[in-house]
């Protein structure tokens, strides 16, 4: 924990589950998991102690946060099984401290805390939080929000524990420079953490396939927390691996696109299909990706976000004809394993994005 750096912040979905045990995460990154459902997936017949018993336990890194997070905005849109566990669980503040408690016997095992007045009006439930879980967990993170910060402030300076507990502050996707930053900064420095972990969501949910202009510039899409947040005392950044923080709604439909980092100027490029067919991604979006100006780049003067880079390994496996591109999800993954690569990277190399 004393070298964290960086925390990436996953949903336990089945391509985050992937990447979260597939990534060797050192000491200087330690992932965040957002639990939003009971099961990882539906046919699962373990218990929800011994699915995320198993993920925490399989994941490498010496930390790993856990979250019930309390930020999810419902609708009749919503994902059932996501309703479900937010009504039975994440808003019901015995229930949430019974989830995290039955983990205590994992060492690496680190619960985030978050006050629910905002979802269900009721006061002092970090205090309650915080008071159930000390004894049992040697370190506690509190994440609380733009929004709700002010509100809790007092709550959180008086359970925090300064020589060991982590302050998780997260902004949703407002900009980094907004005012609403700038007038709760006093309050961030006025909480003395053991570390303070800066997050925001590069991607907003407002960003869709559809709208993308095919090989251009992301201009929607931003990325600059991890050029800034030093400067505001924190020791740390998070975000959402290079992916949207969509609002877990059900359905969809066959949108082929892809969102891709360029750490050479620390933004996104976008690609979409011209069709809606499956087949638009190994045709049309991974020729456009490796043929790139800023891919080019890389292999030419910074081979190092290349070497063992897999999620452009897939898309040079997919454009080979070696390996099957018709599927939405593995985009998902690719788009997640080259950002955390090239984040990876940076950090262990020391070296400030952007590359350019």
């Amino acid at each position: 924990m004393e070298h964290i750096k960086y925390m990436p912040v996953f949903r336990a979905r089945q391509q985050e589950i992937i990447v979260l045990k597939e990534t060797q995460f050192g000491n200087k990154i330690i992932p965040l998991i957002e639990i939003i459902k009971e099961k990882d997936r539906k046919n699962n017949q373990l218990s929800s102690f011994e699915i995320y018993s198993d993920l925490v336990n399989s994941i490498q890194a010496s930390n790993v946060f856990v979250d019930l997070p309390v930020y999810i905005q419902l609708s009749n849109s919503s994902n059932a099984e996501v309703v479900v566990f937010s009504r039975n669980i994440i808003e019901n503040l015995q229930a949430r401290i019974d989830f995290l408690s039955q983990f205590a016997k994992i060492t690496k095992f680190v619960p985030v805390i978050s006050g629910l007045l905002h979802k269900t009006g009721e006061f002092n439930t970090i205090r309650k939080q915080f008071n159930e879980l000390k004894d049992i967990f040697p370190v506690i993170a509190f994440r609380t929000y733009h929004n709700t910060i002010e509100q809790e402030e007092s709550e959180i300076i008086e359970c925090l524990r300064p020589e060991k507990d982590i302050l998780i502050y997260d902004i949703d996707n407002i900009s980094i420079t907004s005012p609403v930053f700038r007038m709760q900064r006093s309050i961030i420095n006025n909480i003395n953490a053991y570390k303070k972990v800066f997050v925001r969501s590069a991607i907003g949910n407002e960003i869709q396939n559809t709208k993308l202009e095919h090989e251009r510039i992301v201009a929607e899409a931003d990325n600059s927390l991890i050029e800034m947040y030093d400067r505001y005392n924190f020791e740390a950044f998070g975000d959402y691996v290079g992916i949207k923080k969509d609002l877990l709604t059900s359905g969809g439909t066959i949108s082929p696109g892809l969102i891709f980092y360029d750490p050479t100027l620390n933004l996104y490029y976008g690609y979409k299909g011209t069709i809606k067919r499956l087949e638009e991604f190994k045709d049309t979006i991974v020729p456009a990706v490796l043929r790139s100006n800023y891919i080019t780049n890389l292999e030419t003067n910074f081979q190092q976000y290349i070497t063992n880079n897999k999620g452009v390994e897939t898309m040079k496996l997919i454009n080979l004809g070696h390996e099957s591109g018709k599927s939405q999800a593995k985009f998902k993954k690719i788009a997640m394993t080259h950002y955390l690569h090239c984040m990876k990277t940076s950090i262990e190399d020391g070296t400030q994005l952007p590359l350019s």
